[in-house]
C-alpha cells in the first residue's frame, strides 16, 4: 500500500513553512474556518496530480496558489531575479521505492515526490524587460515552470503517475464544463488502464456506424449536389479527434435523470462511493472535502458506515464540521489545524471505542473552543449563562465560551480529549456529598499533572449540587430565601407549600428537599434564566464563568 507519511510546503497558500505528519489510513483534518484545512488536500492534489482543483496549473491558477507574504515581501524587495518568490510542496511517501532519493529539502534518503513552481532561468531576457518597462505590481508567473521530481531525481510525467488521487469536492461538479472534468477524473479512477483502448476503439466504431445511417448519407448527398461549398466532396461525420474520445462524452444518470440534476446529498454520496469502491485499484490516495454537507442524519450515518468498512487498501484524507463523522470513523484520526498541527493520537482506547459505539456527542465543540467549561447538566448551563449575562450584558458564546454538557457520557471522556491535546478546561462538578472524594481525589487520581484543567465545586458536602449552593448562597436573610423561591418554584408550589413554612430554618429545608426530582431542577434553571430578579449565585459558579478576572 501506498501512502503519504507527511506534507511539507512553503510559500503555499497560508503556509509560509509548515510540515504536515499524517496516519496510514484516516486523516480527519479538523479546524475552524480560513484555518488551511482545504489547502492540505489542494497542496496533496498539486504535488500528487499536478492539477488545482481539476485545473491544469496556468500563470492564474499559480497566482491563486503562491503564499501573499512572499508575494509581498518580493514586490517591496529589489526585484532582482533571486528575490523571486518559489513555491514547494512535497509528499514523503511509503511504499514505492522506486521513488527513493535525496531529492528533497530535509537531504533524507526517503521516498517522495517534489512539486516546485519556479522562475525559469532561461526566460531571464523577458524578465529583465518586465522589470524595466513598468510599475512591478504582481510576480510574472508567465514567466515560471513547474519541477515535478520523484526524490530519487527522476523526471515525473502525467501518463505515468506514481499514485493514484482522487480529490472528491463537489464544488468541482459544474452543469456545463465542470461535469466534464469531474467524470474524467471519476472514470480515470474507476477504469482500469488496459481496458481503455478497447472502450475508445469500441465508441470510434460506434460513430463510423452514425456515419453509415440512412439520413446521414441523405443529408451528405444534398450536400454535394451543386457543389456550391467546395469542388471537394463534403460531409457531417461524427467526431473521432482525440478531442472527441470516448471518455469526454459519456454523462452520468440516475434513474435516468442527468447526474447535475439530482439532489446535492446523492451527488455526494455518488461522489464519494465511487471514489473509495473503484474496481481498478489505481487510486491510493482518497480526499473528501465535507462529506456531510447536504446530508440528513440517516444518509449521513449510511455513508460514513460506508467508509469506514470500505476504506482498506486507501489512504482517506477528509475535512469536517460533524463531530459524529469524527467520532464514527475514530477520533484518534484526528489531524488538528489550530495554533499548531496536532495529531490526536495519544487518547484513551476506551473513550475512542466509546465514542464509535456513541457518536453523537458533539466533541469538536470541546476541541475547537478556545475557553470550554464543562457541567453535568442543562442546569448548570442555564445558571452559568445567567451569571455570564449579567456581568457581561450578553452570553458566554458571543464571548467565545462554550459551556457543554456531558450528560450520558459524563466528563472522563470529554477530559481524556483536553488530556491528549492539553487543551485548557473547566469542570463544574457536583461534590455529590463528599469533597475531598468526589472533587480532589477524583482529580488527582486522573489529572494531577494537567494544570490546563481546573475543577470549580462547593467545597461545603451539605452543597451537594447546584440547588443546595444556590438556597445557600441566597440564606443571609429570610428575604433573600423568598426572592429565591419565588425565582425558582411555580407559583402554585410557593403560595400552597413554601408559603406554609412557618419559619426560617422550615423554607430551607423545604427549598433542599424540593429538587429530588431532575424536571423540577430544570423548570427552575428555565426561570432563573428567565427572570429580570436579581438572586445571589454560589461562588465557586462565579469563579468558573468569570474568565478575565
Amino acid at each position: 500500500m501506498k501512502f503519504i507519511k507527511k506534507l511539507h510546503v512553503k510559500n503555499f497558500k497560508k503556509f509560509a513553512d509548515e510540515t504536515f505528519e499524517f496516519n496510514e489510513d484516516i486523516n480527519i483534518l479538523v479546524g475552524d474556518n480560513e484555518c488551511g484545512k482545504s489547502s492540505i488536500l489542494e497542496a496533496i492534489e498539486l504535488c500528487l496530480n499536478v492539477s488545482h482543483r481539476g485545473r491544469p496549473i496556468s500563470p492564474e491558477v499559480m497566482a491563486e496558489l503562491f503564499n501573499s507574504d512572499c508575494v509581498e515581501n518580493y514586490l517591496k524587495g529589489d526585484k532582482s531575479q533571486i528575490s523571486l518568490p518559489e513555491l514547494l510542496i512535497e509528499a514523503y511517501l511509503d511504499g514505492d521505492p522506486e521513488l527513493k532519493g535525496t531529492n528533497n529539502s530535509k537531504k533524507q534518503d526517503t521516498q517522495g515526490i517534489s512539486l516546485r513552481m519556479l522562475f525559469n532561468s532561461e526566460l531571464s531576457p523577458y524578465y529583465e524587460l518586465f522589470i524595466a518597462s513598468s510599475e512591478i505590481l504582481t510576480v510574472p508567473f508567465e514567466l515560471y515552470k513547474i519541477e515535478w521530481m520523484s526524490f530519487a531525481w527522476k523526471q515525473l510525467v502525467q501518463q505515468a503517475k506514481p499514485l493514484g488521487c482522487l480529490f472528491v469536492d463537489p464544488t468541482r461538479l459544474h452543469p456545463t464544463l465542470g461535469r466534464s472534468r469531474y467524470i474524467n477524473a471519476i472514470i480515470n479512477a474507476s477504469v482500469d488502464k488496459n481496458a481503455r483502448p478497447t472502450l475508445n476503439l469500441n465508441y470510434r466504431q460506434l460513430k463510423m456506424q452514425f456515419n453509415e445511417k440512412a439520413d446521414v448519407k441523405e443529408i451528405n448527398t444534398k450536400l454535394n449536389e451543386r457543389r456550391e461549398l467546395t469542388t471537394k466532396d463534403l460531409k457531417i461525420v461524427a467526431d473521432i479527434t482525440p478531442s472527441g474520445s470516448w471518455d469526454s462524452n459519456l454523462a452520468l444518470t440516475v434513474d435516468d435523470i442527468a447526474f447535475s440534476q439530482i439532489g446535492k446529498g446523492e451527488q455526494n454520496q455518488i461522489q464519494i462511493k465511487v471514489a473509495i469502491q473503484n474496481k481498478a485499484k489505481e487510486t491510493d490516495i482518497v480526499m473528501l472535502e465535507e462529506p456531510e454537507n447536504h446530508l440528513s442524519h440517516i444518509n449521513l450515518i449510511q455513508l460514513v458506515s460506508y467508509i469506514e468498512q470500505k476504506n482498506a487498501g486507501k489512504q482517506i484524507f477528509l475535512t469536517t464540521h460533524s463531530s459524529y463523522v469524527l467520532n464514527k470513523l475514530s477520533i484518534n484520526k484526528l489531524c488538528l489545524l489550530a495554533r499548531e498541527y496536532v495529531k490526536l493520537k495519544d487518547i484513551d482506547a476506551n473513550t475512542v471505542k466509546t465514542l464509535k459505539r456513541l457518536p453523537g456527542y458533539d466533541t469538536l465543540r470541546m476541541i475547537l473552543a478556545q475557553k470550554v467549561i464543562l457541567v453535568e447538566g442543562p442546569s448548570d448551563e442555564l445558571v452559568l449563562k445567567k451569571i455570564y449575562h449579567g456581568l457581561k450584558g450578553r452570553l458566554p458564546e458571543e464571548d467565545g465560551i462554550d459551556i457543554i454538557v456531558v450528560r450520558g457520557i459524563g466528563f472522563k471522556v470529554y477530559l481524556d480529549i483536553a488530556k491528549a491535546l492539553e487543551h485548557p478546561v473547566r469542570v463544574v462538578k457536583d461534590n455529590d456529598g463528599n469533597y475531598q472524594k468526589n472533587i480532589i481525589d477524583w482529580r488527582d487520581e486522573d489529572y494531577k499533572d494537567c494544570d490546563f484543567i481546573e475543577c470549580f465545586s462547593p467545597k461545603d458536602d451539605a452543597q451537594h449540587s447546584l440547588e443546595p449552593a444556590l438556597v445557600a448562597a441566597n440564606s443571609k436573610t429570610v428575604t433573600a430565601l423568598d426572592k429565591l423561591a419565588k425565582v425558582m418554584l411555580s407559583a402554585q408550589t410557593y403560595d400552597k407549600e413554601y408559603a406554609a413554612c412557618t419559619d426560617f430554618a422550615a423554607k430551607r429545608t423545604f427549598m433542599n428537599g424540593w429538587y429530588d426530582n431532575p424536571k423540577k431542577k430544570v423548570d427552575s434553571a428555565i426561570r432563573i434564566f428567565d427572570t429580570s430578579e436579581t438572586i445571589s449565585y454560589p461562588k465557586y459558579l462565579m469563579r468558573a464563568i468569570s474568565f478575565d478576572m
